[in-house]
């Protein structure tokens, strides 16, 4: 029995240590810790190609999860004279490398699930999403470029069926003195 015990033990001990080594944060997790803090944000949305853009100006709340594994971001505004609140949860998946983000917004009822990677090159991230709207499904491509340590620029390109992609979104980041 007292061997037995021994084995389980030695087991849990070995299960931890697999458990711990796959949840440790990579690297990459520190290019989304930069960004957490407050934000003065000037938005413009083109709500089709050619439209006029619609500005507005809002706050981003960044904040770490879980140790830093992953950020949240809480976009507070007005466009046109009513609220929205966008929120988005962002990570580094180690095991398939790749940058995940799943953002939700008050304006519609569809949650929007990215992927993609870093350019170190370029300096900015890059994520792509499909998803199913009005009876189209939408390509989503954000391009986030980290332009100092106080400033950032997220654009979000659209296309859906026949239209060509165009610029939807734009959020300018200017962090808010600590």
């Amino acid at each position: 029995m007292n061997r037995l015990l021994a084995c389980l033990i030695v087991l849990l001990v070995a299960a931890s240590a697999v458990v711990a080594a796959a949840a440790q944060l990579a690297p990459e997790h520190a290019r989304l810790a930069a960004m957490c803090g407050t934000w003065d944000v000037d938005m413009t949305f083109w709500l089709r190609p050619g439209a006029p853009g619609l500005p507005t100006k809002g706050t981003s709340t960044i904040r770490p999860l879980f140790d830093g594994r992953f950020v949240e971001e809480k976009i507070e505004g007005t466009l046109n004279g009513t609220p929205f609140t966008t929120l988005a949860w962002t990570g580094f998946n180690t095991a398939t490398r790749q940058y995940e983000a799943t953002r939700i917004a008050s304006t519609n009822t569809i949650q929007i699930a990215e992927t993609g990677g870093y350019d170190e090159r370029t300096g900015q991230f890059e994520l792509k999403a499909a998803y199913s709207m009005a009876g189209d499904t939408w390509h989503q491509r954000t391009v986030i470029q980290p332009t100092s340590a106080d400033a950032m620029v997220a654009t979000s390109y659209l296309s859906f069926g026949s239209v060509p992609e165009w610029k939807a979104v734009e959020i300018r980041y200017v962090r808010r003195a600590k």
